[in-house]
């Protein structure tokens, strides 16, 4: 029994002594927590790398490591994790880990006489460092009071891709990439091309191509609520410069020295010139874009095939038209056929300014138009059919022209609709023939020219009866000082398809115009451009030619403007002089005269009284014989009349 109870005794003093002296070693040393060593790959990786040289920059096995080198080695090949090169950096991402919760992989820090140490945790105290006397070490952190004196914390890299954003993982990927001026790509990148391939690859993401045009779109963020994956905006010399945030004020930017990783907190260069931060998402930008209605038409396009002669999604579009369709489309407005002329209109735009919808115009055999997209690209229609293109590619940026953005007002008396209750009638009569067909000397509503149309018009909105010919037009009327031009006055051109005067339009205001154009192929309304001006020729107001109401002579005498001269002729087919006299007397006033101008000078007495009275013909003892005398004679007599 004495035998059972001191061997109970004897063992439950050795017990003691053990957890005395477990105790005191946990007092007297730092507990680094996961004690089994790991077969990761980490932690073998690191180990291979045992007796490779200290090399100042290095961060490969065959020129030697530095630590942070030996850190960014291990982890991008054995985890395909990129870290960067800093030690301050280093120890800024990542997830902080207590002690008691280190497990091999692990990189801890050491606090160094200049910088931060990291090394790579193995397991049961030990850590694989670089020396810089000794190249890549291991020690064991509780042996050796070097290391455990300078103990600073630990951090964990194996998730960092699940706690940042994917862009800021994809910009530490590409960290060392070279600078070159205007690149997008691995093989050089600038600052604005570098986010622009970044977010392109990760997110599909098509942002703008130049610095000043990202800082426009997006989504503002304070600096305080910077996250992962935002872009930050510092001032350059001359440009914004952007940057992709990673977390903990650790970025990614593009210096001239290639893609490099900088810190916020750190650097009083960055952080003296830091504009603001801006956030990217699918639908930030998707949203700033196709709103817009011209962009979403013009994207619907895409693959439309070229076709030099036609203006139909089916058919297929030369660059122009293509232009032309989407516009007519969806603001109801008729761009000129000609691309030269459309670049008269609206407000000139910088490229560092342009906006969704907005006109660019490239150099070609003629000016080739497209439609600004957003994010440095645009849509144009090409020989392989309407695609979309980058502004700032080689080949477009060589042949940029400018950009133009059609105004408020462009837009307003560019749509026909618009005029409908226009308080002058020749204009709210003239939009009734928009679209119609040009037809040199045509005289119907299935076609007629700039004339005919202005004749037309000015009939029957203020029964005004012009001459039927443009030269013969701007022989009437009152002329008027360009500068005091207003709407519903007519413009004559000289020099479009024939000596003198040969062109007239009815002005709009705001510099439109609507015109029967041979060269638009139909009526339509114009800007009255350098195109139009270079052959002004005259504008006149013929409000003072409008017929008295209550005179049907003076009515039907305005109608006959224009008709031939015919000898012994007293119809609309032709007349001489008095048989023009009988006509107009007839069909105005039912009144029979005598068929010669003696037998009708001979009633002049009855004029005086009688029922004669509210008409009175003018006569001449010579008249030229032709049609334009008569015009004149006829002009004349009637311009009297109205006075009468």
């Amino acid at each position: 029994m004495k035998k059972i109870f001191f061997g109970i005794l004897y063992i439950s003093l050795v017990v003691s002594i053990w957890l005395i002296l477990l105790i005191l070693l946990t007092v007297t040393s730092p507990s680094y927590g996961y004690n089994n060593e790991t077969e990761i790959q980490t932690v073998l990786l690191a180990e291979s790398l045992i007796g490779k040289p200290y090399e100042q920059e290095g961060n490969t096995p065959e020129e030697g490591f530095n630590s942070t080198g030996f850190i960014q080695y291990v982890f991008r090949e054995a985890e395909s994790i990129v870290l960067p090169g800093s030690p301050s950096q280093l120890w800024k991402l990542g997830k902080p880990i207590e002690r008691s919760e280190i497990q091999p992989g692990d990189v801890l820090f050491f606090t160094g006489s200049e910088n931060l140490i990291p090394a790579i945790y193995k397991g049961d105290d030990s850590i694989i460092v670089v020396a810089t006397n000794e190249g890549v070490i291991k020690r064991n952190i509780v042996e050796d009071s070097y290391w455990s004196d300078r103990y600073k914390g630990a951090r964990r890299y194996t998730n960092i891709a699940d706690e940042l954003n994917p862009v800021a993982v994809k910009a530490l990927e590409l960290v060392g990439s070279p600078y070159e001026l205007g690149g997008n790509d691995p093989n050089g990148f600038d600052h604005s091309g570098f986010v622009q391939y970044v977010f392109s690859e990760v997110n599909k993401l098509d942002l703008p191509r130049t610095s000043n045009e990202q800082w426009r779109v997006g989504m503002e963020v304070d600096t305080a609520g910077i996250k992962s994956g935002d872009v930050l905006f510092f001032q350059g010399s001359s440009v914004r410069l952007p940057g992709i945030y990673i977390d903990n004020g650790i970025f990614v930017i593009v210096t001239t020295n290639g893609v490099a990783v900088a810190d916020l907190e750190t650097s009083d260069y960055w952080k003296s010139r830091l504009l603001g931060a801006k956030r990217f998402t699918n639908n930030i930008i998707e949203e700033d874009i196709v709103s817009n209605p011209i962009v979403e038409k013009a994207m619907d396009l895409l693959g439309t095939p070229y076709n030099p002669e036609e203006n139909s999604p089916t058919e297929g579009f030369n660059t122009t038209n293509f232009v032309r369709y989407v516009f007519k489309d969806t603001l109801d407005i008729q761009l000129s056929v000609f691309s030269d002329r459309i670049y008269e209109i609206g407000e000139s735009i910088s490229k560092e300014d342009l906006q969704p919808g907005d006109l660019v115009f490239f150099r070609g055999s003629s000016l080739i138009p497209g439609i600004y997209k957003g994010n440095g690209m645009f849509i144009v229609q090409t020989t392989e059919g309407v695609a979309e293109r980058d502004i700032e590619s080689e080949y477009w940026s060589g042949i940029y022209v400018g950009a133009k953005r059609l105004t408020g007002a462009d837009i307003y008396y560019s749509r026909p609709e618009n005029y409908k209750e226009n308080e002058n009638s020749v204009i709210r009569e003239a939009m009734k023939y928009i679209g119609t067909p040009y037809l040199l000397g045509g005289d119907t509503i299935d076609g007629f020219d700039c004339s005919y149309l202005v004749q037309t018009v000015f009939r029957d909105a203020n029964n005004i009866y012009l001459p039927r010919i443009t030269y013969k037009q701007c022989e009437v009327g009152e002329t008027i000082d360009f500068v005091n031009k207003r709407p519903g006055d007519v413009i004559y051109f000289t020099g479009k398809w024939r000596e003198g005067i040969s062109h007239a339009v009815i002005y709009l205001g705001n510099n439109y115009i609507i015109h029967a154009s041979g060269d638009e192929g139909m009526t339509t309304i114009n800007y009255l451009g350098p195109y139009l001006l270079d052959s002004l020729a005259v504008v006149k107001r013929f409000d003072s030619l409008s017929l008295r109401l209550d005179s049907k002579v003076v009515e039907e005498a305005y109608k006959t403007l224009g008709v031939r001269y015919l000898a012994g002729g007293n119809t609309k087919e032709g007349y001489n002089h008095s048989g023009f006299i009988q006509y107009v007397m007839k069909a105005g006033l039912d009144i029979d005269l005598p068929r010669y101008s003696s037998q009708q000078w001979a009633l002049r007495k009855r004029n005086k009284k009688g029922r004669f009275r509210y008409w009175r013909c003018s006569f001449l003892r010579r008249l030229q014989q032709g049609t334009a005398t008569r015009i004149v004679y006829w002009k004349w007599a009637v311009y009297h009349r109205n006075r009468i």
